[in-house]
């Protein structure tokens, strides 16, 4: 069922439930936000372990994109938020298959058309991201936050699609691996470092703002690019 918000004055968006299946048969749940029912290009996010489609950065990010008419699908892997399975089945390659699947789900809804499509990654959904960018042409354009690298540069190296990593620079953890995937990229591709920030840039309002701007701004860029050259 349909359901119509309003954010902010009189801009109106539309957030449907969305269940869809892995190849393996597990049941996941996702959220479309988009502005209408017409012709968008979609950004598809990919949460981090321990997260899920509620994560308030991606959500950020998502209502950022609606201001460009952009689209959004938001969903929960396996064993998270309120898709099936036990924390045991979520592995780096179950979570590959949900994010596949949910590429599948969102380019076929029958009420919904995409015509670009990115990924948003974020900690080992970023991980994820990178994979699935390296196998599947239909991801167009990625942003990566805060990205691990477990066993990942290989897949790296194969990316082409125009990569954005956004990361903090108290992130002390993250910060090497995330400098690694850069270096493996063979795409075009920036590294955003905001100052100051840690692995969820909570530390201050602003962190968070420049994150979900130069994230947003990132797909808007390409989209707008590959949609005059189409």
């Amino acid at each position: 069922m349909q359901n119509t918000h309003y954010l902010g004055g009189a801009k109106s968006m539309i957030e449907e439930k969305v269940l869809f299946r892995t190849s393996r048969g597990l049941k996941l749940a996702g959220t479309l936000l988009a502005p209408d029912e017409n012709l968008h290009d979609v950004v598809v996010f990919a949460h981090g372990t321990g997260s899920s489609k509620s994560s308030p950065r991606n959500r950020g990010i998502a209502e950022r994109l609606l201001d460009s008419g952009i689209a959004s699908f938001l969903f929960d892997f396996t064993a998270h938020g309120e898709s099936d399975g036990i924390a045991e089945q979520s592995t780096q390659d179950q979570q590959y298959d949900d994010l596949i699947s949910a590429l599948d789900s969102i380019t076929t809804q029958p009420y919904f058309q995409t015509r670009f499509v990115g990924v948003n990654g974020s900690s080992t959904g970023g991980t994820v991201a990178i994979r699935a960018a390296a196998e599947d042409e239909r991801i167009v354009a990625m942003v990566l936050r805060v990205p691990r690298n477990y066993d990942i540069l290989g897949f790296a190296q194969m990316v082409q699609a125009p990569t954005l990593i956004v990361q903090g620079s108290e992130d002390a953890i993250v910060l090497p691996e995330a400098k690694e995937i850069f270096s493996s990229l063979q795409c075009e591709k920036e590294l955003h470092i905001i100052h100051g920030a840690g692995h969820l840039f909570d530390e201050k309002p602003e962190y968070q703002q420049e994150m979900t701007n130069v994230s947003a701004e990132w797909f808007e860029r390409w989209f707008k690019k590959f949609s005059e050259e189409a």
